[in-house]
């Protein structure tokens, strides 16, 4: 292998799927089932787990599977777990816009660099075409009256950025007899407002040379590629290995949700008692004892209770399915949530080092 791809193998630029909700679709977009989103906990482990080695993180993508703005809280938390990874990793992220103005100082506080916004088009009749509905906040506005408040927040959005001293790129994408006349009033008024760049796609039946040079008159546009990346265990398309957790002096023991007591099924929310496994006296990984959950209801408290009362001596917790507020409350406690369906057995050999997993499982 020559230098040049072995350098180029030790850079990575990551990609981290950190929001839950979505706030628009595309009439084009599907109706699959979006992913699920890392919690701002795992993707810290995942840059992390990626720069073993001796590899370099060139840069740092907030992105999907809904839209970064639509939870911005979990956002700002995600980049604020993420100040002592950043180093010189340039950190960005892709978003509608819907909300960027309000937040860009605090997006520019915590060290991003760049915004992408998805700007298909600036004028309301298209706006109808090109999407199923939009959310702004909780509630769905009718597309004729929402169309309005994208196209005004979009431009708010571009304007506060840039003013925030993040380098704003505008990505169009095009649509054939939708939106591929629009190209040159994007690109005028996006620099007019501040954008410094522009990115373009679209359907193979058009010609995105031309049109990206023809955008180049007002604003530096270039043809949209798609790059590799490097998924994170557990999302969809992932090659990546699950890193795998450990038990440790202070945390020995592992928790386990199930109706049988031999294989994982059943979602976190509905167990009534966690079966915890660890090393008897003589070395000897079995299971130990049963402990009762705290009741149904209750919000953080309960996760709280439970990670108290059954887990503070655990390590991870497996289950088939945990909502994100129990995910977060215990990874900032240092347990792992791996959400798997397999037999219980097996995977207590794997995480106590005894043998090697063989069906894929979540964190």
């Amino acid at each position: 292998m020559g230098d040049g791809m072995f350098n180029h193998l030790m850079i990575l630029d990551v990609k981290l799927p950190i929001a839950p909700l979505a706030n628009h679709r595309l009439v084009r977009g599907g109706d699959e089932k979006a992913a699920t989103a890392l919690i701002p906990a795992e993707a810290v482990a995942w840059v992390q787990a990626l720069r073993k080695g001796g590899k370099t993180v060139r840069s740092i993508e907030l992105y999907g599977p809904g839209d970064v703005l639509a939870s911005i809280s979990t956002t700002l938390d995600c980049l604020a777990l993420l100040q002592p990874e950043i180093q010189k990793a340039e950190l960005s992220l892709t978003s509608l816009g819907l909300g960027g103005g309000e937040v860009a100082p605090d997006l520019a506080r915590l060290g991003v660099k760049t915004v992408r916004l998805l700007v298909d088009t600036v004028t309301v009749e298209t706006v109808k075409e090109l999407y199923s509905w939009i959310r702004p906040g909780k509630k769905t506005i009718p597309l004729s009256k929402v169309a309005e408040v994208l196209i005004r927040e979009q431009a708010e959005a571009v304007q506060a950025l840039q003013a925030a001293g993040i380098r704003v790129v505008i990505r169009t994408h095009l649509v054939a007899g939708v939106n591929d006349a629009e190209v040159l009033v994007i690109a005028e008024k996006m620099a007019g407002l501040g954008a410094a760049a522009m990115e373009i796609s679209g359907e193979d039946t058009l010609d995105l040379q031309k049109i990206s040079a023809e955008a180049s008159k007002y604003i530096p546009a270039t043809v949209y590629l798609p790059v590799s990346e490097i998924l994170p265990p557990g999302t969809p398309g992932s090659s990546a290995e699950m890193i795998m957790p450990e038990p440790s002096p202070e945390r020995p023991n592992l928790a386990v949700v199930s109706t049988n007591g031999m294989d994982v099924d059943m979602h976190l929310g509905q167990a009534t008692q966690v079966l915890i496994y660890g090393p008897r006296a003589d070395g000897l990984v079995c299971l130990l004892k049963a402990r009762q959950t705290p009741g149904g209801g209750g919000g953080s408290e309960r996760w709280q209770s439970l990670a108290e009362d059954c887990l503070h001596d655990c390590f991870a917790l497996l289950a088939t399915h945990a909502g994100d507020a129990p995910r977060k409350e215990f990874a900032e406690l240092g347990i792992k949530v791996v959400l798997t369906e397999e037999n219980i057995e097996g995977l207590v050999d794997v995480l106590y080092g005894g043998g090697k997993k063989k069906k894929k499982c979540k964190i």
